[in-house]
């Protein structure tokens, strides 16, 4: 068709997008039904790949692919679009050479306890928080972005859907979805206008070298918005859009949602949910639940590790290795409260209460997120707005991640755990890191 435009030529796990114009009706699929189109990848190796495409609202398909290996692949099209329908074409894939991070090492992964992008180069989580981050304006997004890169930060936690209640001073400009003629949301007709304001932001992270985790679904509409009234069929359907437009980026996480359990959903739905994200995704990128005060069984196979709350888990090394025996997988503590100086007792720490916690969940042999609530000018939060870092823990937090960094190796485990009090990780034979803790021994 006119205007169609494909690459020939790519890099590895770098993302390569095909836009594919139609000259008919856009193509709603129900959640389980055809999508408007679909590309199947072959390499002569075997390797195949089925990538989903979406519409974007301006007459016309998209797919967003990233090439796992090198060398020639061809790709064949499926869509209930006629002059789609059966295209083919090749694409050759050149090495991922000149590049960092994701883009040169590949998804990251969980690789028993710890974690890995696709290559096997180790991946260390030291991430933050700002949840309503993807609403505030294009000059806070980038500050955000470039001061959390110079600290260190390698990841970081925000919601696709807008944030209410306390310490939220932003509404947002526009929103996901068309309304309908009683007033709700149609979500089998996402905004164009808002998703890619989204996947300007997941690309900025990347070019700072950031993990971008995604927070699906939303617990914190408090009903100001009703996309937390959302049905089943209309998470599926939102959640088949999201995927297909963000999955191709290697550096993308996917968390279903931030505290599941102040939403009023039975634990069946959340699985399917996950097992749908899970069956999309092609890329097989880190995928967890969140919780509030009930722990998820995150035994689930769709759960690639645990994202647990749990503040008090951070205050001993023995407890968060609890999570990791019960789950048998890699643990992060993402939420065990902000250095900030706001009155609720979850945003009051001191910095050295919270780099105390980092210190004890690695010697756990688990992950920490970090977050900040020092109240800002307009009544915001880092961890709601972001905006620049105030506190004195992210500095101290980069100086732990470097001496995991110099260590090397996949991860650190729990030495003697069960008789040694002391915080003991390393790899036996290599290194061992012994933290005291709060004792300040003379000796």
């Amino acid at each position: 068709p006119t205007g169609m435009t494909f690459p020939t030529r790519t890099t590895r796990w770098h993302v390569a997008e095909f836009r594919l114009p139609t000259s008919g009706p856009r193509v709603v699929p129900a959640p389980s039904a055809r999508p408007p189109i679909l590309l199947r990848f072959s390499h002569p190796s075997g390797l195949a790949m089925a990538v989903e495409g979406f519409d974007d609202g301006d007459g016309g398909c998209v797919v967003r692919w990233a090439a796992p290996e090198e060398g020639r692949w061809e790709w064949n099209a499926e869509s209930p679009h006629p002059e789609l329908d059966g295209l083919t074409g090749v694409v050759d894939v050149d090495p991922a050479e000149g590049t960092a991070g994701s883009h040169a090492h590949g998804p990251v992964r969980a690789v028993g306890f710890h974690f890995a992008h696709a290559d096997g180069t180790p991946f260390r989580p030291f991430g933050s928080t700002a949840y309503n981050l993807l609403h505030q304006s294009d000059d806070a997004i980038r500050e955000t972005i470039d001061d959390l890169a110079a600290a260190g930060f390698n990841k970081l936690r925000f919601m696709v859907f807008p944030q209410a209640g306390d310490y939220v001073v932003r509404t947002p400009e526009v929103m996901p979805f068309e309304r309908t003629a009683d007033g709700g949301w149609d979500a089998s007709r996402p905004v164009p206008e808002f998703f890619r304001r989204l996947d300007r932001t997941v690309e900025l992270l990347g070019a700072a070298g950031i993990q971008a985790e995604v927070l699906l679904l939303d617990a914190y509409d408090n009903d100001a918005y009703g996309l937390n009234r959302l049905t089943e069929d209309e998470d599926a359907r939102y959640l088949r859009h999201v995927v297909a437009r963000l999955a191709a980026h290697p550096h993308v996480w996917w968390s279903l949602c931030n505290e599941y359990d102040l939403l009023d959903r039975p634990d069946e739905r959340w699985d399917r949910a996950g097992e749908l994200v899970r069956a999309l995704d092609p890329y097989d990128h880190p995928r967890s639940i969140h919780n509030w005060r009930r722990l998820y069984d995150n035994r689930r196979p769709w759960i690639t590790h645990s994202s647990i709350q749990q503040g008090q888990a951070a205050d001993d090394a023995g407890r968060v290795g609890l999570f990791r025996d019960v789950y048998g997988k890699a643990v992060i503590l993402d939420e065990i409260c902000y250095e900030g100086d706001i009155a609720l007792r979850w945003g009051r720490l001191t910095g050295r209460q919270l780099v105390h916690k980092f210190w004890t969940t690695i010697c756990g042999g688990a992950y920490a997120s970090h977050g900040e609530s020092f109240e800002r000018e307009d009544g915001s939060l880092h961890m709601v707005a972001g905006g620049r870092l105030q506190g004195e823990s992210p500095r101290r937090i980069a100086f732990l991640r470097s001496i995991l960094d110099e260590i090397g190796g996949t991860g650190l485990e729990p030495v003697d755990s069960w008789w040694d009090d002391e915080f003991v990780v390393g790899i036996p034979g290599h290194a061992y890191l012994l933290y005291l803790g709060d004792t300040h021994p003379g000796s």
